[in-house]
């Protein structure tokens, strides 16, 4: 994946973000992801069987076409556990606009403000945004979890149509080249190899500080799995 020429204006070109040499997940995983978001409805875990999160501060960053409403499930479940769980409060997530990576960036300063260092849990897409924010403030970022995020580019996707119609307002200050670096924080990757919009093989990088785990479950609904949950509750609470 290459960054965008330092003269480009007219959007980032996310061209080299998908590759036809690696294989998309079929359209009929696509229509299970689907069914999956219509009829899954995911048993809460006990938060007495979890780590408590002592109040820490974490914020739910969604995926490629979606807002707040599809994270709320997941930031409920982490209220129950103790953690102060925000949305980023920006309405549909499009993909890293200008205003977008701008009204991130804000949210997330003004979290720092208010609760100290920040995890961020970035879903699909969101989970690039999140490590984008990662490296620019990595002073006030405690942990990022990324949930079915593309990490390993080039990647292949159901969704490469829409992508590309909404990358033409897309910034060019977006430097995608360290987005497949490890981060300066801790770093927790959750994929799953049922991902019917992702290639699953581009949702894991296998480095030093970044801990991969495997799950089992759709894309659309992986966050919301008691599994994930647990996954995520262990880890920032160790943090």
């Amino acid at each position: 994946m290459r960054a965008a020429s330092p003269g480009r204006r007219d959007g980032f070109d996310f061209g080299s973000v998908f590759d036809s040499c690696v294989e998309r997940p079929s359209y009929a995983a696509l229509l299970r992801e689907l069914w999956s978001l219509l009829s899954y409805r995911s048993p809460r875990p006990v938060p007495g069987d979890l780590p408590c999160g002592d109040g820490r501060a974490v914020l739910v960053i969604p995926g490629f076409l979606c807002g707040d409403g599809l994270t709320a499930p997941l930031r409920t479940a982490l209220s129950a556990c103790g953690f102060r769980a925000f949305g980023w409060n920006l309405g549909m997530n499009w993909g890293p606009t200008p205003r977008l990576l701008s009204g991130l960036e804000a949210r997330a300063r003004h979290l720092h403000a208010q609760h100290g260092p920040l995890a961020l849990i970035g879903i699909s897409l969101g989970g690039l945004l999140a490590r984008n924010l990662a490296y620019d403030r990595p002073g006030d970022i405690s942990h990022v979890v990324t949930v079915a995020t593309p990490l390993h580019l080039p990647t292949a996707s159901t969704l490469e149509p829409l992508v590309r119609l909404c990358a033409r307002r897309y910034s060019p200050a977006l430097d995608p080249a360290r987005l497949q670096l490890p981060l300066p924080v801790p770093t927790t990757i959750i994929y799953t190899r049922d991902d019917g919009i992702v290639a699953s093989e581009s949702c894991r990088i296998d480095a030093t500080g970044q801990d991969a785990i495997e799950l089992t479950g759709p894309h659309l609904t992986l966050a919301s799995t008691p599994a994930a949950l647990t996954a995520i509750v262990r880890r920032l609470a160790a943090a």
